[in-house]
């Protein structure tokens, strides 16, 4: 935010306040100044009703002086002129003594009757100060007694020396104004200017290089609450992106650490048979056959590797799994099982499968995940291998369970990690089944849990959310059961 607009927004604020202000201190004024008038013709007013009582009393034969001097005790800022066929009589209250509070004498003045002049204040101001009254309905009253015209009027230079007293009082009352009033200007346009000063700070900070996020203070009610609410939105959504591009840089990073770790030992290996070979230390054709099948073994188990890393990948990248359509998770454990038990017929590999339990999820993904546990099961274990599948009210449970020697406490902590392998190093083997496993049952919403203990086996359980079309029939208490096989 430049400069100049907040001080033009001060000036113009200071403006339209003080002027508020100076024109509500002038609307009192001139209302004081009004009332003021109306009591000097209200006091003009009455000097005549005064001198019609003292008619009343004396008879309508007095000649001007006595007339003007009837009107003595009335208020000081009141002249009295009398004028009959010669003379001009004015009458008005002296100034008030040093120590006195009222006047003690009178004034009279007399001159001929064509004598018209009056005294008037002098300059500007007091020009001003009549002419303000006349507009205000400041007049003289005027009546006939006899052949005497009294005239009752306010005596000018008491006036414009009264308004004169309060004129610095309001001068005063006026700059006043004006500084309340830039304060109060300076005040709410810093109010107001708050949010675009934040925002602006905030963006020249980003502007340094310093790219923390650093939320305003936001006031949706206020004008400008909505620029710091938008600033706001922007920051965290730029939060979110820094995160996961933080996140994806950590995967990619983990997943060159991951394959170079366990590419190196396949690749060290498939390296010292290729320089046996080339030194031509072959004691005979079965080392021959030995080297290759082992480079063979190692070579698939490299491209296995890469390609459960490069799922593991995708998987990551792509996030949760879209919605499926509901499959026989039933039929599929079966048709997963049925070749791994054919392989190994030296092995007891039971089933137990509830038929027609239905869930939502990828076939193919679901298939990763029991080909990888079954798998983990015959390789680490000489026992017996079960396979459940049964339908409950919360969804479908797989149950793989194994009568191997188990796992230790911190290994189960460990186990779906990846690359981790525990204590058995006499398999061959990734360590990435168990993390497809559970990557995959977390992409369709499901969990999976692992109980273990040493010498007792392993049971690895799935559990996957069942699909609406299982839950077909009410109950008896309005909850959805099972639907009939």
């Amino acid at each position: 935010m430049s400069r100049s607009f907040g001080q033009r927004l001060v000036f113009l604020a200071t403006f339209a306040i003080s002027g508020a202000l100076a024109s509500l201190i002038a609307v009192v004024a001139l209302f004081v100044f009004a009332s003021y008038v109306g009591t000097l013709n209200a006091a003009a007013a009455g000097t005549l009703d005064e001198i019609r009582t003292w008619v009343a009393a004396h008879g309508e034969t007095a000649d001007a002086r006595q007339l003007a001097l009837a009107s003595r005790f009335f208020s000081p800022g009141i002249v009295v002129i009398a004028l009959d066929a010669t003379r001009h009589v004015e009458v008005r209250e002296a100034p008030a003594l040093p120590g006195q509070r009222r006047p003690s004498n009178i004034e009279i003045e007399v001159r001929p009757r064509n004598d018209v002049s009056l005294e008037t204040p002098r300059g500007i101001f007091g020009r001003l100060t009549l002419a303000l009254g006349t507009f205000f309905g400041l007049a003289p009253q005027r009546e006939q007694f006899g052949p005497v015209v009294v005239i009752a009027r306010s005596n000018d230079t008491r006036l414009v020396a009264t308004v004169g007293r309060f004129l610095p009082a309001f001068v005063l009352a006026e700059v006043l104004a004006l500084l309340l009033g830039f304060l109060i200007a300076r005040l709410l346009a810093r109010k107001a200017l708050e949010p675009l000063v934040d925002v602006t700070r905030a963006l020249e900070r980003f502007a340094a290089g310093d790219l923390t996020p650093a939320p305003i203070a936001a006031d949706s009610k206020h004008q400008l609450g909505t620029l710091a609410l938008a600033y706001n939105g922007a920051i965290e959504q730029m939060s979110l992106a820094f995160a996961e591009r933080e996140r994806a840089q950590a995967r990619m990073r983990q997943f060159i650490t991951d394959a170079a770790h366990q590419l190196r030992t396949p690749l060290t290996v498939i390296r010292g048979f290729i320089a046996i070979l080339r030194k031509g230390e072959l004691r005979g054709p079965e080392d021959r056959e030995r080297i290759l099948a082992t480079m063979n073994r190692q070579s698939l188990l490299m491209a296995s590797l890469v390609d459960k890393l490069l799922l593991l990948e995708r998987w990551d990248r792509a996030g949760d799994a879209q919605a499926h359509e509901p499959i026989d998770v039933s039929q599929l454990v079966e048709d997963v099982v049925a070749p791994l038990a054919e392989a190994h017929r030296e092995r007891e590999l039971r089933l137990e499968i509830e038929p027609n339990a239905s869930a939502a999820i990828d076939p193919i993904e679901l298939t990763h995940a029991l080909t990888n546990i079954v798998d983990n099961a015959l390789a680490y274990t000489s026992g017996a291998v079960a396979v459940r599948v049964a339908l409950e009210r919360r969804g479908v449970r797989i149950e793989i369970e194994d009568e191997g020697p188990g796992m230790s406490a911190d290994e189960a902590a460990h186990a779906f990690d990846r690359f981790y392998r525990g204590n058995r190093r006499d398999v061959d083997g990734s360590g990435l089944g168990l993390a497809i496993a559970r990557r995959a049952v977390e992409r369709a919403g499901g969990s999976i849990a692992l109980q273990s203990s040493p010498e007792a086996g392993s049971r690895f359980t799935i559990v996957l959310p069942a699909s609406a079309a299982v839950y077909s029939t009410p109950g008896a208490d309005g909850a959805r059961v099972p639907a009939a096989r």
